[in-house]
């Protein structure tokens, strides 16, 4: 099922990226994945404030994803989108659908949740053979042995997720694009 982002949710997290400067962004991450992390807890931050208290959970959860797609791009790491494989709709693969087909042991499905988690995750698994690379993203902790990005205190938080993907391609041997300058 796919979930448009409400205009609203775009509107304020691309506002705040246009208040730092895309071009700006986009140097210092893909020059270091590691600036990343400030990037998207500024960003986070600053969307959560502008968006109010009764930003939902799944408002919250949009958001993370809507960044977590430009900042891929911004990092130039290669991913998939709103993908069909096998009859399971994934969120975003690292790198790419056909590598998660020929070695899923090289390939990152990464969920984004909004309300429960276990029917996308059941998805996942359909084609994900490794659960630890099953990563989950929601706006509150999730009671889960999955690896789960989330804004709640404690454990893995969301503005690590691009410096994570970057080390796991960088393992895996799948870093990606890089531009010359």
């Amino acid at each position: 099922m796919q979930y448009p982002v409400p205009a609203d949710v775009k509107d304020t997290l691309y506002s705040v990226i246009n208040m730092i400067g895309i071009e700006t962004i986009r140097a210092d991450v893909a020059a270091d994945v590691k600036r990343s992390e400030k990037y998207c807890r500024d960003i986070i931050a600053t969307c959560a404030s502008r968006l109010g208290p009764e930003a939902g959970d799944e408002t919250l959860a949009t958001l993370c994803e809507a960044l977590l797609h430009f900042m891929l791009t911004a990092s130039l790491l290669p991913s998939e989108r709103k993908v069909s494989m096998q009859g399971a709709d994934l969120d975003i693969v690292i790198p790419s659908t056909r590598v998660l087909g020929k070695g899923p042991e090289k390939s990152l499905v990464i969920q984004v949740i909004r309300g429960d988690f276990v029917a996308k995750a059941k998805q996942a698994e359909s084609v994900q053979p490794h659960r630890e690379n099953i990563w989950l993203i929601s706006a509150q902790p999730l009671q889960t042995d999955y690896r789960n990005y989330h804004l709640g205190p404690g454990g893995l938080s969301y503005s690590r997720i691009i410096s994570d993907i970057g080390a796991f391609l960088s393992e895996k041997g799948g870093r990606g694009l890089k531009l010359l300058p």
